[in-house]
Parts: C-alpha cells; sequence; structure tokens
C-alpha cells in the first residue's frame, strides 16, 4: 500500500497555489482545499487507485511518471495514458463518473497531492472563474483524445505517432529553430502500448527518425530538431513533415534516386564520422569515460562502413566514384589505426594524421558531389557540411592538444578550422536570410558556437581537466546537432 505521508498544512497550500488550475483562487480557499487535502509519497510500481473504485479524491500529481490503464476482452492491458507533468489524473471522471473506470500505477517515484472531492466541488461551485479553468482543462484532454484516436486509425504510420507523441512531450508545436530536449522516464515497452505499437516498432520509428535528423537520442534523452520537423520551402514555414500510410492497394513505389542535395550530404557524411571516431579514440585513450567512449567508437565505426557501403551500390558517375575508390583506400590504415591496438599516447600522432588524410579523401569527394549538382543550393549543402565536420574537426585538435600529442602544424589547422567556421557560417547567414526556419536556425548556431569557444579556452585554475574535455566535446555535439540540422534543410532546398 502507499504510505501516507503527514506534512504540514502549508505544503500541500504550496502545491496547489503554483498549479494553473488553482493558482488563482482566494487564499481562504486555497486554505480551504489544503486543509481537505494530503500528500501521498508513493514508490515505484505502486497503485494510487484501481478500475471500479468509488472516487472520493482528485489526485494531482507533484512529481514521477505513472500510467493509467484499462484491462482490454482476453486480458490485454491497455495504456490510456502516460503522466509525467504536473496534472490532475482522470479529470474527467472526477465530474463524469462515481467510479474510477481506469487503473493509475506509479513507473517511478512519485508525489501526489490528494484532495477531498466533495470540498473541491463545493469550491467549484464557487468560484466562477476556477469552474471556466476546469472547463478548459476537460476540452483540451477532449481535443487530445480526438486527435489521438483519429491518428492511430486513419492514416498516420507508427512513426507519425512516435513524433507526435515526442512533440506532446516537449510541450506543443516546437519553434522555428534550436531543439526541444524531452526525457523518456520510462521503458519503451510501456510507450509502445501508450501509442499502440509493439516496442520493435517504436524502436524502428525511433530510428527512422535518427536517420532523417529529425531527432537525435542519447540515451534516455531525445532531442527533437525543430527545423527539420519543417517541409522547407522558400518562404513556407507552415508545413510540418508527416508520415503516412500508403494505401493497400497503391502499387509500390519505384526505387528513388537521391536528390543532387542529398547525394552532397551522403558524401560528405563520412567526414563528421571521421572526426568523431578520433574524439571517441582519444577519449579512450586518456581514459575519460573509456567504456561509454569505446562503444560510441564502435558505433561510428558501423556508421562510417554503411555510407562508404551505400554509396558503393548507387551507381556514382566516374569522377565521383574515383573519389570514393580513394576514401576506400584510405580507410582500412585508418581503421586499423583506431583498432589495431588499445589507445595509448604512443598511437595518437598516427591517428591524428590519419584522421586527416581521410578527411582529404572525403573531402574531395563531397566538393565534387557539390560540382556536379546543377542546382544553386548545392554549394550551401556541401559548405554547412564542412561546418558539421569542422564542429567536431576543432573538438578532435582541442582533445589531442591537452594530451600533448599535437603537434605544431596540427595546432596551426586547429586555427584556421576555427576561421573557416566563422567564414562559412557567415556565407550561410546571407543566403539563408530568405528562408525563415535557416535563418532562426543559423542565428541558434552563432549562440552555440559563441558557448563552444567560451568553453574551449575557460579559466582552469579550479577545472579538472578531464571535467574541461567533457564539457567542451558536450558543447561540440550539441552544436553538431544544430548544424546538421541545416544541412539537411540546405538539402532540401538542393532538389
Amino acid at each position: 500500500m502507499a504510505a501516507t505521508v503527514k506534512d504540514p498544512k502549508w505544503a500541500q497550500r504550496d502545491l496547489l497555489s503554483h498549479n494553473p488550475l488553482f493558482s488563482g483562487l482566494a487564499p481562504t480557499q486555497l486554505d480551504e482545499l489544503a486543509g481537505a487535502s494530503r500528500l501521498r509519497q508513493l514508490g515505484a510500481h505502486e497503485c494510487l487507485f484501481r478500475a471500479g473504485q468509488p472516487i472520493r479524491d482528485m489526485h494531482l500529481l507533484v512529481s514521477g511518471t505513472l500510467k493509467r490503464s484499462t484491462v482490454l476482452a482476453g486480458q490485454r492491458k491497455k495504456i490510456i495514458e502516460l503522466v509525467q507533468t504536473q496534472q490532475i489524473l482522470s479529470l474527467g471522471e472526477l465530474f463524469g463518473a462515481s467510479r474510477y473506470a481506469c487503473s493509475a500505477e506509479t513507473i517511478t517515484p512519485c508525489i501526489v497531492v490528494a484532495l477531498d472531492l466533495l470540498k473541491l466541488r463545493a469550491v467549484i461551485r464557487q468560484d466562477l472563474d476556477l469552474s471556466w479553468r476546469i472547463i478548459e482543462a476537460l476540452a483540451q484532454r477532449q481535443c487530445a483524445i480526438e486527435f489521438d484516436v483519429t491518428g492511430y486509425h486513419y492514416g498516420l504510420t507508427g512513426t507519425q505517432r512516435v513524433l507526435d507523441y515526442l512533440i506532446e512531450l516537449a510541450g506543443g508545436y516546437p519553434g522555428l529553430a534550436g531543439e526541444s530536449t524531452v526525457t523518456l522516464n520510462t521503458s519503451k515497452k510501456i510507450i509502445a502500448s501508450r501509442i499502440g505499437m509493439t516496442p520493435e516498432s517504436f524502436s524502428r520509428s525511433l530510428r527512422q527518425l535518427t536517420d532523417i535528423g529529425v531527432i537525435v537520442v542519447e540515451g534516455r534523452n531525445v532531442h527533437i530538431q525543430n527545423a527539420a520537423l519543417l517541409n522547407t520551402e522558400v518562404g513556407n514555414t507552415n508545413e510540418r513533415l508527416n508520415f503516412f500510410r500508403r494505401s493497400n492497394t497503391a502499387s509500390a513505389r519505384p526505387g528513388k534516386s537521391l536528390s543532387p542535395g542529398a547525394l552532397i550530404n551522403l558524401c560528405g557524411r563520412p567526414r563528421v564520422l571521421s572526426q568523431r571516431m578520433a574524439i571517441a579514440w582519444a577519449l579512450v585513450g586518456q581514459n575519460i569515460t573509456p567504456a561509454k567512449s569505446g562503444v560510441k567508437l564502435r558505433q561510428l565505426e558501423i556508421q562510417i562502413m554503411r555510407t562508404l557501403d551505400r554509396l558503393s551500390n548507387i551507381g556514382l558517375p566516374d569522377a565521383l566514384a574515383d573519389h570514393l575508390d580513394a576514401v576506400i583506400d584510405v580507410w582500412p590504415r585508418y581503421r586499423q589505426a583506431l583498432f589495431g591496438t588499445a589507445p595509448a599516447m604512443a598511437s595518437a600522432p598516427l591517428v591524428l594524421e590519419l584522421s586527416e588524410e581521410i578527411l582529404e579523401a572525403i573531402d574531395r569527394l563531397a566538393r565534387e558531389a557539390a560540382t556536379h549538382a546543377a542546382v544553386p543550393a548545392a554549394h550551401y549543402v556541401n559548405v554547412a557540411g564542412r561546418n558539421r565536420m569542422l564542429s567536431q574537426r576543432i573538438g578532435k585538435f582541442f582533445l589531442f592538444r591537452e594530451w600533448g600529442a599535437c603537434s605544431d602544424a596540427m595546432l596551426q589547422r586547429m586555427g584556421d578550422s576555427w576561421c573557416e567556421f566563422e567564414v562559412n557560417l557567415a556565407e550561410l547567414k546571407r543566403s539563408g536570410m530568405s528562408v525563415p526556419e535557416l535563418a532562426a536556425q543559423l542565428n541558434e548556431i552563432t549562440e552555440q558556437w559563441q558557448k563552444f569557444e567560451s568553453i574551449l579556452s575557460p579559466n582552469l585554475a579550479n577545472a579538472k581537466r578531464s571535467q574541461h574535455a567533457l564539457a567542451a566535446i558536450a558543447q561540440g555535439e550539441r552544436l553538431l546537432r544544430y548544424v546538421d540540422t541545416t544541412v539537411k534543410l540546405y538539402e532540401r532546398l538542393a532538389k
């Protein structure tokens, strides 16, 4: 059974006063409600109430995550709602039923305010403004349910439902630029059940959204790339990416060739992957998050091999194919340097040199792809792709410099990369001002770049080297996500 925590009356009053439904009440009314309430502290996997129980209390979730569920035919449990923000539970049932239609069970430890329902109804009858706020809340819930049901039954794919769920967690429709970060505080199985999917389908949908650059997944955190949600058309920011089911009667669509922008992006992507591999290797070598960085290094290896395989199989023109062959020639040597022996200081100069050699080869491929494309925006796809790489190349040089493994010549390249990033950013800002989401995204990048600059040159009097390194790499990753979205926006323009 859940434990009851006997806190002073003021604690309940404070919690109620900060809830939007009750914040406008008079002090005397808040006192009345607080006096008829209690705090309940529940551990994970405890039942707050069960379907069929008489409704005597209104429950306000203060912290934690819980689920509301019902049992369908065949004893199959269906999750109706996942709740991880402050809100009143089963609002419709409180005013439209005498018994709970669904059960509520905690997923994580939770704190809940249990408020006597008869007292709440008495206050509602006295306060017209509170009545209207209750009505508005009920109306919002009704609209959400109708949208959910409609999307499930008519036309929306699992990927669309996952995206809509993430946007809902983020608080609704995101802005033009930047990112919205949400935390998945429960298992994929539970989330999948909530949106009518299997866990496997949920994972596939996350991968699809990741592959097209709409989200970036870091553990339980999901970063929604706001600008990537939009179908980029000059002067139009109203159309959002949508994922619909194909008609059962529709014939299979033939394979679609890559657009010029997509080809440039694909050719240039190994640039950033090669630099991130060097970063992960150096972190392992310096014993900074070695386990996590080792896993990341293997993941990046798989990504770059898949990219090279895809490029090999799409039938590149001869000029591009020759440059791809040059990349494939360098790759085994770079791979051997990264994985042949355990990362160590003695191998750092070789890894650094080969990371530059393969970068040059990939860059020649990306530049040729941009030259080959006969669309005006192709150049900017490559420029944005260069900045995507530079955000990680600078971080690479920083790590090797702090390790004492960076020659004067390599330090000069770090300075050159720094300058090039700023020059490229200025060029992109001049070109993107006519597209609102591009302009907004580039302004966000400017802010993230300034933060990156600041972290790379902090006052280290009281800072640990490992903490400094982690802070720099983390900000570089954040900058990378913003720039990667910009690459995809330019890619959509280069058709």
